[in-house]
């Protein structure tokens, strides 16, 4: 049985805050065999950019036709979805905002008819807003009761804390959350640092730290490897495990510390029926093999 602990990041505050998800989609379309925006394309971005631009953060997807083969519509689908993120940062977005930027190639088609008027509606990227609101909770008045006892504070701990704790065991599994890739590639984003930078401090705080470093993906059948495409190779999940070995490394962590492997799409925690159960399952694990 594996055991897997969630790592995230809690905030505790004295009072109670409730957040909701505000999400806006819009999809552009693209010319067979194009990835180049048209003229009214530059004109929805631009309105879509003027009424969003308050949004956290911006996911973006690039889609291809059935014409082709993977390899090829893999490539066209991240260009097309590569020149809508180019649009909208010379539009004025904050780059950081932009948290996904991944080509869906030919893999989840809005239609499978091939007349030409179904086949332009897969030849597409989306683009989602997500903005989140604060929402004040109606709190109805109750009677004076007992002052409790205070109990400590939860503190939260960090990943050093974690992984020396009793209760994590050799064999444990733990995600590490906030370690995410640019689509189609074992390429950190930016904002992948902090949580590689735990991770780090964990490995030196605890020299006798020996792990196994595991990477996942998502939407991929029959547990599938996906294809990256910097390498060209259809061993994503590896590449991926193997990119924060490589960081470790590279900051002075001996490599007989650690060992890597990709699962592909073997281990899903979610049934991926949305973009954010999507990122859930793209993810990277370590296993504990000796503290």
């Amino acid at each position: 049985m594996r055991k897997i602990i969630f790592l995230g990041i809690i905030f505790i505050t004295a009072t109670i805050k409730i957040f909701a998800a505000d999400t806006t989609i819009i999809q552009v379309y693209f010319d067979f065999d194009k990835f180049n925006l048209s003229n009214e394309n530059k004109t929805l971005l631009t309105n879509f950019y003027n009424e969003q631009k308050e949004a956290e953060t911006f996911e973006i997807y690039g889609h291809t036709d059935q014409i082709g083969s993977d390899f090829y519509n893999d490539k066209l689908s991240l260009k097309r979805a590569i020149t809508v993120q180019h649009f909208l940062i010379n539009a004025g977005i904050d780059s950081n905002k932009i948290i996904i930027v991944e080509g869906k190639g030919k893999h989840e088609l809005f239609t499978t008819k091939t007349n030409n008027e179904a086949r332009s509606k897969n030849r597409r990227v989306i683009i989602y807003a997500i903005k989140t609101e604060k929402i004040t909770p109606i709190i109805e008045e109750e009677k004076p009761k007992e002052k409790p006892v205070e109990k400590p504070e939860n503190k939260t701990k960090n990943l050093t804390e974690k992984i020396q704790d009793t209760t994590t065991k050799v064999g444990d599994n733990l995600i590490l959350r906030n370690i995410n890739f640019y689509g189609g590639r074992h390429i950190f984003l930016r904002q992948s640092f902090s949580a590689l930078q735990e991770l780090l401090s964990a490995m030196q705080n605890i020299p006798t730290l020996v792990i196994e470093i595991h990477g996942h993906i998502c939407c991929q059948a029959f547990d599938e490897d996906g294809l990256d495409l910097d390498t060209k190779t259809k061993d994503l999940s590896v590449r991926r495990a193997k990119a924060v070995f490589d960081f470790l490394c590279s900051n002075g962590i001996a490599p007989e510390r650690m060992t890597y492997k990709g699962f592909a799409r073997k281990f899903p925690l979610t049934q991926e029926t949305n973009e954010y159960e999507k990122l859930l399952n793209r993810r990277v694990e370590i296993k504990i093999v000796s503290k």
